[in-house]
């Protein structure tokens, strides 16, 4: 009925350039009217191809990661790859085959790449950069048919195709959009509009040529995902073609090394700018040092308590990846103001002493990774108030050099208030930690 009614109508429409004139109409125009102008065709655009054939065109250059438990001898987590040369180098993150490099003992890595010959290749791990969770690894036969790194990154709002072996259910791609690098990160990574899930870690994104402009890493849910740029890849294998690799050992003091570069990276930026102040109370504590720290506040509503708290928190947000136990390169602080109107001075006293966090915290980390805090706690003078501390270093065991710091402190200038702050640091030199610690505790003033 639809498709009768809108012919009825066309018939019943006054003729249109181009058309042929109705019956009645004069067989000739006019000597005094123009000719009806001619429309150029518009130019017919250059389409991307269509999603089935660019996989088709690429999905053999994109292989599963299975990494191996030797004694069972079947996978315990997988991941994604993609091959960059024909030397059979492939890319992928280092989150996906940490274990290798922590517990080759434990396990191996292959590759499987889909199809009826899809069959399982041993490769090695041949060079890693940890901090911007990337690996090298390598087969040793050659590949016919391998991806391009893009050399800039694309405008933003792009359209891209992020590709892996999600959830183990095959070679999957997924459309989405570029959305450039995120703005204030501690580290490097691009907003990808699409949706990356568990097993489509290490996988490309690519243009609708097909040149890689970031790899997979993380996602947030909700079509937030995550890639590490381009940049980055082309960086570290440009290095691992220059070696063979695979020595579990050197592995580990890459990892150690490119550690200690990066917590001095971080210590540069945060000693060479001032440490603004936030009101809190009747005091100022550290506010946000560096845009990388993300700051919020509350107080909330308690009305059966006789006190409030007002909290202050700042944090990177991110970290780097060692282990599924073993996070680090954390910079992050809290800060509350306890305050009462109807305890009086020495019931204010108990409460306060009693909430003050002199227990070390710190990231989550192993008995394997790291050793146990061992603290100090001393009376300070700051800004002429008295403020009881207590600082905690402990050694990462595989990492010569690191250390975690956890800082807590409190005042002791008021009768019934007063703020309790603590300092957590991941994966920094003592000296680098224990400076961080002075200038945090030299924010701190009070205002009456």
């Amino acid at each position: 009925m639809l498709t009768f009614l809108l012919l009825a109508t066309l018939a019943q429409a006054p003729a249109l350039p181009g058309r042929a004139p109705p019956e009645d109409a004069p067989d000739e125009a006019s000597p005094d009217e123009a000719p009806p102008a001619v429309v150029p065709p518009l130019p017919v655009a250059t389409l991307p191809p269509a999603t089935h054939e660019l996989f088709e065109r690429i999905k053999r250059r994109v292989a599963q990661v299975r990494i191996i438990e030797r004694r069972s001898g079947t996978k315990s987590s997988i991941g994604s790859a993609f091959f960059v040369d024909a030397q059979g180098h492939a890319v992928t993150n280092y989150h996906v085959i940490s274990s290798i490099v922590h517990q080759p003992e434990d396990y191996t890595v292959e590759l499987v790449r889909e199809g009826q010959d899809a069959q399982a290749v041993p490769v090695r791990v041949v060079d890693v950069d940890v901090v911007h969770d990337l690996a090298v690894i390598q087969q040793d036969a050659p590949v016919k048919d391998w991806f391009e790194l893009a050399a800039t990154e694309p405008p933003q709002g792009t359209r891209l195709y992020a590709m892996g072996n999600p959830h183990d259910l095959g070679t999957t791609i997924v459309e989405g959009t570029y959305n450039g690098l995120v703005q204030d990160a501690l580290y490097d990574k691009v907003h990808f509009s699409g949706a990356i899930n568990p097993g489509m870690s290490g996988g490309p994104t690519v243009t609708s040529e097909g040149r890689v402009v970031g790899v997979n890493v993380a996602t947030l849910g909700n079509q937030l995902g995550f890639l590490v740029p381009v940049a980055h890849a082309r960086a570290l294998l440009e290095r691992a073609r220059a070696q063979r690799g695979g020595d579990p050992a050197a592995l580990l003091a890459v990892v150690g090394a490119q550690l200690l570069d990066n917590q001095q990276r971080i210590t540069e930026r945060l000693l060479a700018e001032p440490l603004t102040s936030q009101g809190l109370g009747d005091y100022r504590v550290p506010g946000r040092w560096l845009p990388f720290l993300k700051c919020w506040g509350d107080t909330p509503l308690e009305p059966e308590n006789p006190y409030t708290v007002t909290r202050y928190q700042c944090s990177s947000e991110e970290d780097i990846f060692l282990s599924g136990e073993h996070r680090t390169g954390v910079v992050a602080y809290d800060h509350a103001f306890v305050s009462s109107d109807e305890l009086g001075p020495l019931r204010f006293a108990a409460l306060y002493s009693a909430t003050f966090g002199d227990d070390a915290g710190g990231v989550d980390a192993t008995k394997a990774d790291v050793t146990n805090f061992r603290c100090k706690t001393e009376f300070v003078q700051v800004g002429g108030m008295a403020v009881r501390a207590a600082l905690c270093l402990r050694a990462y065991k595989k990492f010569p050099g690191l250390y975690d710091l956890s800082l807590r402190a409190a005042t002791n200038n008021a009768s019934t208030s007063g703020v309790q702050t603590s300092l957590d640091l991941a994966g920094f030199s003592a000296d680098n930690a224990r400076a961080l610690a002075r200038r945090y505790l030299e924010a701190l003033a009070w205002t009456k």
